[in-house]
């Protein structure tokens, strides 16, 4: 996405169609036919659209046989559309999507009010520093350090702090929540979280790709590890 001009990026996103198939996509890999079903759309309108976007580095096109995937193309473009559903206004007659608020993934990060509660039960355990912006919430992503407890309490959640390498993604940030307007973890430790707590079954996928569900076993280790009050984020 880097090496991408600008006016290419924004070109490609300012079309509505497009943009939604890239807040659909943003959930997870989904095939040509999943997409068409979701917009209601002509093939050959949604294979111009698709077409754009894969030349724009946005998504990428992962042929399956005859059936063709789709997906995000990066961290750096799911962050791109959290950003953009961050600057939306919320109606308050429309409330957001009670699953969606309380526990999803955020490409490949965990979010919402779970993700949110997260980062600032880590916080307040020193296993990362974060210094929140003075003026108020910033809609960019904000630094984070690794605190003097970051080994042991990312050790008993699964995450192995030397293996999760940055390659060409961040190592570690806050990532502005779109429905809490707060930070949740993000970069390769974000992620390695992410999928430890996948791999230990602690979260799961719900019927929906993006919604996750905390399972009795998460739930129990969260509260050991990290002293995470569920009664507290769900009632926020």
């Amino acid at each position: 996405m880097n090496d991408l001009n600008i006016y290419t990026i924004t070109s490609a996103i300012a079309d509505p169609v497009r943009l939604s198939v890239m807040i659909y996509l943003i959930r997870g890999r989904a095939s040509y036919a999943e997409i068409q079903q979701h917009l209601e759309i002509s093939q050959s309108n949604l294979s111009n659209h698709l077409a754009i976007l894969v030349r724009a580095g946005l998504i990428r096109k992962i042929a399956n046989g005859r059936r063709n995937n789709y997906e995000i193309a990066s961290a750096d473009v799911a962050q791109l559309i959290e950003l953009l559903q961050n600057l939306q206004k919320v109606p308050a007659h429309r409330p957001i999507v009670k699953n969606i608020a309380v526990a999803r993934t955020c490409y490949d990060h965990v979010a919402g009010k779970l993700g949110v509660s997260i980062f600032n039960a880590l916080n307040q355990r020193e296993a990362i520093v974060y210094h929140a912006p003075a003026t108020g919430p910033s809609y960019f992503s904000e630094e984070v350090t690794l605190g003097i407890n970051a080994g042991k309490t990312f050790k008993a959640l699964g995450v192995d702090l030397p293996q999760a390498t940055p390659s060409r993604r961040k190592y570690i940030y806050a990532c502005l929540d779109w429905t809490e307007k707060k930070p949740h973890l993000a970069g390769a430790i974000g992620a390695a979280l992410c999928h430890a707590m996948m791999e230990q079954k602690w979260v799961v996928r719900n019927e929906e790709k993006r919604v996750l569900r905390v399972t009795d076993a998460g739930r129990a280790a969260l509260t050991e590890i990290i002293d995470l009050d569920f009664d507290a984020y769900c009632n926020r």
